[in-house]
């Protein structure tokens, strides 16, 4: 009895997990009335001094607004289920404490939070708005949408952290801000290239470039994406010659071997971490066998982002 009781605790503990919070989750944001919303719906780059501000193209009873705005910060949700099926669902919302004002010359509705917001996902709810000129349809319908707040390390935004088992279920995985790099890969370039002591801004932008590179070889496994990662060796290449000109070979050897550039394995390993990831490497291999390709010339011009005004 003590081992089916036991067994039967550990199912139940094994059913508890964290529900993915839909960014794009919205309600009522594309009312003719709304002009503008900032941030924007879905945003996944909102900051952490954000301001939500509502423009309307009517002027709005000043008195409908007092207590119209309630920003919740999204800490996940959490679900247990029962022996058959029945669950108990339990939510983490944090109200975010702010002020509330309403200009009447821009017809301009804004929440200013009390402190800057934490790394996360948020909730704007706007209700019990009432437009100023009376009559039917005065009522404006209640506007409801989420935003996202990044981490941000050394000037780069991270996407948040994916769930595992999604992101491997497709080819291409998860990429939250749509920027061409799978979101686990992103975050992994950006916390371990943030750690390097001299050139963290430039290291992440170059491995940024050959993860995207990497991306768009699985997606299409063709010659043509060859240029993807030529582009990127090109701009790595400028890197180095940029910091090494001059320099005898035994000073650029000591240099080369302090600076060893992108992740490497480790990254290789994180973009090709599943069998059909890696069956499509070797059709691009297969794809680009038997040519012979002459190097691009090392230029700022071949880098996605210029790593010329990062600084360093």
């Amino acid at each position: 009895m003590k081992k089916f009781t036991g067994l039967l605790l550990f199912l139940v503990a094994g059913m508890l997990f964290a529900e993915t919070i839909d960014l794009t989750k919205s309600e009522g944001t594309e009312q003719s009335i709304i002009a503008s919303l900032t941030p924007a719906p879905a945003s996944p780059e909102a900051d952490v001094n954000t301001i939500v501000e509502a423009v309307f193209n009517e002027a709005l009873n000043p008195m409908s607004t007092i207590h119209s705005v309630t920003l919740k910060h999204l800490t996940g949700k959490k679900k247990r289920w029962g022996m058959f099926g029945f669950g108990i669902s339990k939510s983490k919302h944090k109200t975010i404490q702010g002020s509330i004002t309403y200009d009447q010359n821009e017809n301009s509705l804004r929440f200013t939070p009390d402190q800057q917001l934490e790394v996360g996902f948020y909730e704007v709810s706007i209700k019990h708005l009432m437009k100023m000129k009376p009559g039917m349809g005065m009522r404006i319908r209640p506007i409801v949408y989420r935003f996202y707040v990044p981490e941000v390390i050394n000037g780069f935004k991270l996407p948040p952290e994916p769930d595992e088992d999604k992101n491997n279920e497709t080819l291409l995985g998860i990429d939250f801000n749509h920027n061409g790099i799978r979101d686990d890969v992103e975050r992994l370039i950006m916390i371990e290239e943030g750690k390097n002591p001299e050139f963290p801004k430039t290291q992440t932008a170059i491995s940024l470039q050959y993860a995207q590179a990497w991306q768009k070889m699985i997606e299409t496994p063709t010659l043509e994406t060859r240029k993807y990662l030529e582009n990127a060796s090109a701009c790595q290449e400028y890197f180095v010659n940029s910091h090494t000109k001059g320099m005898s070979f035994i000073e650029y050897r000591k240099w080369e071997k302090k600076h060893p550039g992108k992740l490497g394995v480790k990254l290789e390993d994180a973009i090709f971490n599943t069998k059909e990831r890696i069956l499509q490497r070797f059709e691009f291999n297969s794809a680009c066998s038997g040519h012979i390709f002459e190097a691009k010339t090392p230029s700022v011009e071949n880098c996605m982002i210029n790593i010329d005004t990062l600084g360093e």
